[in-house]
């Protein structure tokens, strides 16, 4: 006990002589390539500003439950975006790590200058200045375990630092055996440095393997596992369910549907007897990647009255690990990029970054992937899942039960958290632990899990951030993090995606026929609240049924019924006669009684499996066999408690298959979806180089906060950027709005609006006009004429994909193509996502390797139009045809419209009309800003339909970096093509 008190003393003193880092900014963070861009300045100094204003407040009232500051910041794309925030956001993290530390210890102890000035105080009666001795030694063991907290936190990092310097300093030695050349390339020295991890971790691996081996034949005593053949079902049966006053006193956990993705990996005894670093107490794999070592707040199950007193490290979610960065992008290759941007920092070398990925480009079982361009993401899932799920009976002092066993030879419990730590030594993205897994015969998959509460970075696709369950499923807790969303406008599309819920009638009779057997096998033994709500749960199946198939009966009849209706949810229950059933407490019946995974469960034991080489994942009828049918329900009936303004229900009814028919939820109003990220995070920041107007993407994520998307909507008033101009800025606590000008210099642009061709043909590419062969003939000849001036390569955008099968296929006929060819070598965009990279390789080969180069077709809004680069040669010119406007019969749209429309009268934001125009003009932005991608670059965009001159809403929608460097004028075709010629002529030159 001396001891302790003497620690606490010498810890308190230390106290008063540290003094707080300074708060970073701009003028004091290291830059890669010396001083940033006075745009790049702008944007770290204003995302750091509003972070500082939110951890003021944060720290003067550290129980105050707020949602999370929303900084919209927008960087058009060229301007080194990544880069800054990577810089900025690394830099606030670094400085909160040890004033998280600081504060923590502040908070446990009384300054010394407090506790002279309670003894001067002579106007405190002794008897009330007198304490029980038990109280006093209550306050005395609450320091001691804030005290725990700290030491745990402080040691277990530093510990962690140690050993990840101990495997960085191997590569590091393997590395420089093998460099051939110190002054390789970057990219030479990145796959040498890939390699040397490789070579490092195989090592480390094999020598715990053998070292496993030979501890494995010294043990004795035990029984081998052998094949269960017996069932024993009673697990099954639901327990006893009272009443719902008394439903949050069950005990029930809250358990995902036995998928396999939500268990801990346990550590088995391998890592008990290996050593991983030198000091007092022995740490090794497990302990360093623990998060409640980590965060301080230890074992939760053993310690939960000391942690209702001992605040985490940063005030994160206990046992979440430390405080984080939380990346997130629309597709992997965009992850990567980042993580690239963070080699490039100060950071670059030692920062702990994982990337979370699925399963098809981390797992690196063959039996599992196969011919990975064959299998189905969904595909690899049942694999990997069903290696998981083999069953084997173990006997222990006498009793037999049953147990899962994991057959996958990638998954060693013992060497996970081996391949974890290697995987922090260094930022990796996806490539880079994909092939340490490969190399290392250890599963990268969930390895990255087990990294990831040490991760100080955590790069992760859209449906990982914005889905709870799936944060919940792979451990991520974004409590204290800073989260950093890019190219931001995709976020609405992206919940509207994750959000939906669909129930074939093939489901629903499933989910029926499995409730169904479960009754009869345990009638006998329920009672009570559990028969009533199983009855009604029933109900809601058997009347689903019946209404699609008379539906489908009434369609193959002929009678008039529509194919595709869309309702309320209230609407679909009247028509139901559902609307006496209460939703909500069937759906807390489901949860508490976990029905979903104990049908599962029992179905699993009453079916043999199916061969999942024989499946068909592309059917969206399929149900893995490691979902229960009812799970699908239940996510169903939950989106069915959804408010009239949030979604509709789509009756789809299907002529030629009754299975196919099905109810389909979809989420109109976003914002209700994303509050569960504002209500977790510390600050989002949604980054972008198409943000604006503000007000679009506000109403669309926040439109419930009616504060947030009238200051969103103030911004948008602001004078836009001019060229060169650092930025606009407004910060307050709760929203924080940026824009910058562009870093490229106005002689690199060269912006034209087309609005007739060569033959003095207007060109305007509305729908009604578009197929006309006067109007396709026009459009090949001013390519044809483009292509002769534009040297390397050209990227020409199309409207739609049907209407560039529709023109290649028409200009095959015509010869138009042949002529194209003469120019330059033709591209098309890929129907494959999969073949994007080997077409994007074959074009940059052609466009860059001589003037005359190639020209790829592409589509705004498609595969190449968003987080792809064209740098120099590989678009010195850029073709936008038409205006990409959205199917305005669609039924979703005309319903989301009306939403916006409704919802304008009453608050602010946008109507239905400017939403509509947005859609258009933020899918023209972003196709411009894949041709300038530094300050150095340089390309002509033209821009060919009239009404990009013509009509005003059109010509503001585009950036005014942009509008700055062209009039708004109707210039001939000649005359263009005059400026065009003089345009790379004056570039040649000065080159």
């Amino acid at each position: 006990m001396e001891n302790r008190i003497e620690e606490e003393e010498t810890t308190q003193q230390k106290i008063g002589n540290d003094e707080l880092p300074a708060y970073p900014s701009s003028s004091t963070i290291p830059f890669p390539y010396g001083k940033p861009y006075p745009q790049q300045a702008a944007l770290m100094d204003t995302l750091l500003q509003t972070l500082k204003l939110v951890d003021e407040i944060d720290d003067t009232r550290p129980n105050e439950k707020r949602k999370a500051n929303i900084q919209m910041l927008e960087s058009p794309t060229g301007t080194g975006k990544s880069l800054s925030l990577a810089c900025a956001s690394i830099a606030w993290l670094k400085y909160r790590q040890e004033l998280d530390l600081q504060l923590m210890l502040q908070a446990g102890f009384t300054s010394e200058e407090e506790e002279q000035e309670s003894e001067k105080k002579e106007d405190v009666h002794w008897l009330d200045a007198w304490q029980p001795q038990e109280e006093i030694d209550r306050e005395k063991q609450i320091k001691m375990e804030k005290l725990d907290c700290y030491n745990r936190a402080r040691s277990t990092r530093a510990a962690l630092d140690k050993e990840l310097e101990r495997i960085r300093q191997s590569v590091d030695l393997d590395l420089n055996a093998n460099l051939p050349n110190e002054n390789c390339s970057r990219k030479d020295k990145l796959k040498y440095t890939r390699s040397a991890r490789e070579t490092v971790v195989t090592r480390v691996v094999r020598s715990r393997m053998h070292q496993k081996k030979n501890y494995q034949l010294n043990v004795s005593g035990k029984k081998r596992s052998r094949p269960s053949h017996q069932i024993q079902n009673d697990d099954f049966c639901v327990d006893e369910y009272d009443s719902d006053e008394n439903r949050n006193s069950l005990g029930y956990t809250y358990d995902s549907d036995s998928d396999g993705d939500n268990d801990k990996l346990e550590h088995g005894s391998l890592s008990k007897k290996k050593e991983c670093m030198d000091g007092k107490k022995k740490l090794y794999e497990k302990d360093l990647l623990d998060g409640g070592n980590l965060d301080g707040s230890g074992d939760i199950k053993k310690h939960e009255k000391a942690t209702a007193v001992c605040p985490t490290i940063g005030n994160v979610t206990p046992s979440s690990g430390v405080r984080k960065i939380v990346y997130a992008a629309r597709t992997h290759s965009q992850l990567s990029q980042f993580a690239n941007e963070i080699r490039r920092t100060i950071w670059g070398d030692n920062i702990r970054v994982v990337t979370l990925g699925g399963r098809k480009l981390l797992c690196g079982n063959p039996d599992v992937t196969g011919s990975s361009d064959k299998r189905s993401e969904k595909m690899i899932t049942e694999k990997c899942l069903d290696l998981q799920k083999v069953k084997v009976q173990s006997s222990s002092e006498g009793k037999s039960r049953e147990k899962s066993k994991c057959a996958c030879p990638l998954l060693d419990k013992d060497l996970v958290p081996v391949l974890a730590m290697h995987m922090l030594a260094k930022p990796s993205d996806i490539e880079d632990l994909a092939a340490l897994g490969r190399k290392s015969r250890v599963c990268s998959y969930y390895a990255s899990r087990e990294a990831l509460k040490a991760a100080e970075v955590v790069l992760v696709p859209y449906n990982t951030l914005l889905s709870k369950p799936a944060r919940e499923a792979v451990g991520l807790s974004l409590k204290n993090s800073l989260v950093i969303v890019d190219e931001a406008h995709n976020i609405p599309e992206a919940l509207r995606s994750i959000s939906s819920s669909r129930v074939s009638l093939a489901i629903i009779e499933g989910a029926s026929s499995q409730l169904m057997s479960y009754v009869a096998k345990y009638s006998d033994r329920l009672a009570g609240r559990n028969l009533f709500y199983l009855g009604q749960i029933k109900r809601f199946l058997t009347q689903v049924t019946r209404y699609l198939k008379n539906l489908h009966r009434k369609s193959k009849k002929g009678e008039d019924v529509a194919s595709r209706v869309m309702v309320t949810a209230t609407e679909l229950l009247f028509t139901l006669k559902l609307d006496n059933l209460n939703l909500f407490n069937i759906i807390t019946y489901l949860e508490k009684s976990r029905l979903s995974q104990k049908l599962h469960g029992f179905n699993d034991c009453r079916q043999k499996e199916k061969n999942s080489e024989h499946e068909n994942f592309d059917d969206p009828n399929f149900i893995s066999k490691h979902i229960s049918s009812m799970s699908i329900i239940e996510s169903f009936l939950k989106c069915l408690t959804s408010s009239e303004k949030e979604g509709r229900v789509v009756i789809d009814v299907k002529t030629d298959e009754v299975s196919s028919c099905c109810l389909k939820y979809l989420l109109l109003d976003p914002s209700t979806e994303f509050q569960n990220v504002m209500d977790e995070a510390h600050s989002i920041v949604l980054a972008g180089g198409t943000l604006r107007p503000f007000v679009h993407v506000a109403t669309e994520l926040f439109g419930s906060e009616k504060n947030l998307v009238a200051q969103a909507q103030g911004s948008d008033s602001m004078q836009d950027c001019k060229e060169g101009e650092e930025g606009q800025a407004l910060v307050t606590a709760s929203l924080t709005t940026f824009s910058c000008g562009h870093v490229v210099s106005a002689d690199n642009v060269l912006m034209s609006c087309m609005s007739t061709g060569p033959n003095g043909i207007k060109m305007n590419f509305r729908h009604s006009s578009r197929f006309e062969d006067a109007i396709c003939d026009e459009l090949a000849s001013s390519i044809i004429d483009v292509a002769k001036i534009v040297p390397n390569g050209m990227v020409v955008f199309l409207p739609s994909y049907s209407y560039e099968s529709f023109l290649l296929t028409r200009w095959s006929r015509t010869g138009a193509i042949k002529e194209i060819e003469l120019q330059k070598k033709i591209y098309r965009e890929p129907k494959s996502a999969k073949d994007v990279e080997k077409t994007l390789q074959l074009y940059s080969k052609d466009a860059t390797s001589s003037k005359k180069g190639a020209i790829l077709f592409s589509v705004v809004g498609g595969k190449m139009s968003e987080g792809i680069n064209f740098a120099d040669e590989m678009a010195r010119g850029v073709l936008i045809v038409g205006l990409p406007y959205p199917d305005i019969t669609d039924p979703e749209l005309k319903e989301k419209m009306s939403l916006l429309d409704r919802s304008s009268r009453e608050n602010a934001g946008i109507n239905g009309r400017e939403y509509y125009q947005n859609l258009c003009m933020r899918a023209v932005n972003q196709s411009i800003g894949r041709a300038i991608r530094h300050a150095n670059d340089y390309s002509a965009i033209m821009l060919i339909d009239e009404r990009y001159s013509s009509d005003v809403s059109v010509w503001n929608g585009l950036p005014e970096w942009l509008r700055s460097k062209s009039k708004r004028t109707f210039e001939s075709f000649l005359k263009n093509r005059s400026q065009l010629q003089d345009f790379y002529i004056t570039k040649e030159d000065n080159g």
